[in-house]
């Protein structure tokens, strides 16, 4: 059980509106295991449930205003691999199912609604192939299922599918460079929201170049 001030931990950025609401309740229920299915090869899975009292949303129309939203109810589970499946060949995936509910009627929503910005799915791979001892390339998929934009569940954000690259080269010992593309095929979409009239739109195809070095 835990509780958190709706103003977050930094009591300065307390407002008008802020300062009248509850603390956020929390209470977590979970279970979850860990196998090492075989060398070098771990799965971990998990099943929870989280239930928050005196919870507060964004207004629908209102990016800059918070209204109160009762309490809500998370259930989910989640799936993870992460290993080598050759010497050459790494990957690290997940899979997550959530249900998110208002469990309680307010005037800024209803029981039932579906808490906004949760999908029912999302799923990730990154697959890592050290094609030769200094060099190195990856492919990663991400799905997000879609969603809805604010509590009132009047705007949806379609689901989306993103797939990224990466090349790995080892100069020395001491020094690698690096180059991720992200979004490698360039598709439209929107990542998520302030609001029904505020949303924000996914990264557009990009490189970067970094150079990391240990000493």
């Amino acid at each position: 059980m835990s509780y958190l001030p709706s103003a977050g931990d930094q009591f300065s950025s307390l407002t008008a509106t802020s300062k009248t609401l509850k603390p956020e309740k929390f209470a977590n229920y979970e279970v979850g295991a860990k196998w090492d299915i075989f060398r070098n090869f771990l799965l971990t899975t998990a099943i929870y449930q989280l239930e928050r009292d005196n919870t507060t949303a964004r207004d629908p129309n209102d990016p800059a205003r918070i209204v109160p939203t009762g309490s809500q109810r998370t259930r989910g589970f989640e799936l993870g691999l992460m290993g080598n499946v050759t010497e050459a060949w790494q990957i690290m995936g997940g899979y997550a199912y959530q249900d998110a509910e208002i469990t309680s009627a307010t005037t800024n929503a209803t029981k039932g609604a579906k808490v906004a910005l949760v999908p029912h799915n999302t799923f990730s791979l990154w697959n890592k192939y050290q094609l030769m001892p200094k060099l190195g390339a990856a492919l990663g998929l991400i799905y997000q299922d879609d969603m809805y934009a604010a509590v009132d569940n009047a705007v949806t954000l379609p689901s989306f599918v993103r797939l990224d690259a990466a090349v790995y080269f080892r100069i020395s010992d001491s020094l690698r460079a690096q180059v991720n593309v992200l979004n490698l095929i360039g598709d439209e979409y929107s990542a998520t929201a302030n609001g029904n009239n505020n949303i924000t739109p996914g990264t557009s195809r990009v490189a970067l170049m970094s150079l990391t070095t240990s000493f």
